[in-house]
Order: structure tokens, then C-alpha cells, then sequence
């Protein structure tokens, strides 16, 4: 068995924002942040741009039209909340305030997944995707390592329309390859594999790394695609690898409706024949608690991906 921890460098996305959102505001003067209870994560973003920094308190949807009117004005606000309440608790604000107009308001999804499992049940994100993958026009990103991440937000300042950001507690500082180009609807191959191919996203891009490592032992050549960009997905590059493939197995900490496999499927489904076993989250409600024994629990660790998708491949 493969321990998690060994060799690892695991980082916390919501420490390293600040000092991102820090370079970006000093060279765009449009830049500017909002928060919602999350003053705690911007470093010392309000004592250098003091105008530029808003904490409107336990009020996202006050915050969010409150983005979308600084958008109209001209600015590039990113929004910050925990990521149940930067989507759900304001879910009309976003669809009819920033979406529907088109507005550069970049919302930053905190704690995203089951990273925050043990603040309870209400703290767990596994369906944020499903719900914003509907609305028009829409960027969704899951960044799989700290390089995505500093990318996505940077990338998204001149993206012209609304971004959502997930942003996660248990990120790894690198799995993307040395010369990886990062671009929003492209996804980076990792390793090229001849039997199936790992289609990942997040967190779930270094637990797929694993179960690749694990299933050579079973004779398995198993290829691994970092899929960060949700929407628009890279349809060029499932088809391609649907034509070398016989399996694209997706891997999302999310819930399986809706989200990354959901949207793998209706590419698939309209161009190619290949077979497809989705692993996220299944139909239900999540338990909480300690994240790594959460995400044991639900079958996300590499040792249980390596299983399933054996077992998939061989019957």
C-alpha cells in the first residue's frame, strides 16, 4: 500500500492566495477583493491596497451583486467565501447578476470538496460544479497543484467573463510537468498510456498519480490527464485520447452527477464508443469528518481507485 504522506509536500491554497491576489493587484490596479468572513486568508492585502479591500461579513449575497456592480464599474473583484457559501447561498446573485451580464467577477470557492469535513456536513462542496456547469459562459476550474492555481488566477484577470475557482485545503505543490503550459478549456498530459486513461481533476490528479504507479503491478499501462479546466472541457483531447484508449476512467472529489465524468460522458457519448467508469462522490449526502479518512471512506485514495478500475478493466 501507498501512504498518502510519504514524500509528499502538500500546501493549503487558501494560505498561498493572498500573496497571489498581492501580485496581481500590484500590477492591475483594477484588481480587488471581496470577502465574506475570509479577511483571515488575504495576508496583508488590506494594508497595502485599503481601497481595494472589501469584508462585507456573513452576507454572500449582498457580496456577490456587490462583485458584479465593481465588475461593472471597471474592476476585477475576486470573490471569497467557503465554497458552499460562495455558491449555493447566493446562487441567484450569480446567475443573474454576473453570469447573465457577463461580468469579469472571479469567484473563489474556499474550502472546496470535503476539505473542510470536519466543520459538519454543511461544510462539504461535492456538488458546486454540477449546479454552476449549467449556467452559460461560465469557466470552472480545479486546479490539481499550486502552479494551476497561481495560473487560474492570473489567467483569469483577463479572461473577460465570470470564473469559478476552486480552491482546496489539501493541494499537492506539484504534479504537472516541468514545461506544462497552463490553459483555461486545455488539460495537461501527464503520461501517455496504452490500456486506459486517467482523466482527473483537483486533489484527485495526485490520488489518480498513485493508482497509476499501483496498477503497472497488475500489468496495467495507465495514461493520466490533469483536467483542471471543468468548463469548457477539452473536447480535442478526449476525443484524442478515446481513439488510443480503451478505457477513460474520470476521478473527481465531486459527486459523480454533473460534474467532470458527467461532462467526459456527453462528449463521448456524441463521438466515440469508448468505455467510461466515473469515480467521485456517488448519490448521496456526505458524511464528515478528518479529510483523509473521508476520503478513504468514499474511495478516493489512490489504493482504492487502483481497485476499482481493475476490477472495471477486467470484467
Amino acid at each position: 500500500m501507498i501512504n498518502l504522506e510519504e514524500n509528499i509536500e502538500w500546501t493549503d491554497a487558501t494560505k498561498i492566495f493572498g500573496k497571489i491576489l498581492i501580485e496581481l493587484a500590484k500590477e492591475d490596479n483594477r484588481v480587488v477583493f471581496v470577502g465574506v468572513d475570509s479577511c483571515k486568508i488575504t495576508d496583508n492585502f488590506r494594508e497595502l491596497f485599503p481601497d481595494r479591500f472589501f469584508e462585507l461579513g456573513i452576507a454572500e449575497q449582498n457580496a456577490c451583486s456587490f462583485s458584479a456592480g465593481l465588475a461593472f464599474a471597471g474592476k476585477i473583484p475576486f470573490f471569497t467565501a467557503i465554497s458552499n457559501f460562495s455558491t449555493f447561498r447566493c446562487y441567484e446573485q450569480i446567475r443573474n447578476d454576473i453570469v447573465r451580464t457577463g461580468l469579469n467577477v472571479i469567484i473563489v470557492g474556499r474550502g472546496a470538496g470535503l476539505s473542510y469535513g470536519t466543520g459538519g456536513p454543511t461544510h462539504n462542496t461535492i456538488d458546486e460544479i454540477g449546479a454552476l456547469r449549467v449556467l452559460p459562459g461560465i469557466t470552472i476550474v480545479d486546479p490539481a497543484d499550486e502552479m494551476d492555481f497561481k495560473n487560474a488566477m492570473f489567467k483569469s484577470v483577463n479572461l473577460g467573463g465570470p470564473v469559478y475557482l476552486r480552491m482546496h485545503k489539501h493541494i499537492i505543490k506539484k504534479v504537472n510537468p516541468d514545461n506544462y503550459h497552463f490553459e483555461f478549456g486545455k488539460g495537461v498530459i501527464i503520461k501517455e498510456g496504452k490500456d486506459i486513461c486517467f482523466i482527473s481533476s483537483g486533489t484527485m490528479v495526485y490520488q489518480s498519480m498513485l493508482a497509476v504507479e499501483i496498477l503497472k503491478n497488475f500489468g496495467i499501462d495507465a495514461g493520466l490527464v490533469n483536467m483542471h479546466t471543468i468548463k469548457p472541457i477539452d473536447k480535442n483531447l478526449i476525443n484524442y485520447l478515446s481513439d488510443r484508449t480503451k478505457l477513460l476512467v474520470t476521478v473527481e472529489e465531486h459527486s459523480i452527477i454533473n460534474g467532470l465524468g458527467s461532462a467526459v460522458a456527453e462528449i463521448i457519448s456524441e463521438y466515440q464508443k469508448v468505455r467510461q467508469c466515473r469515480i467521485g462522490i456517488n448519490d448521496i449526502m456526505p458524511d464528515h469528518g478528518p479529510y483523509f479518512e473521508l476520503i478513504d471512506y468514499y474511495g478516493l485514495t489512490g489504493n482504492k481507485i487502483a481497485e476499482k478500475v481493475k476490477k472495471f478493466f477486467k470484467s
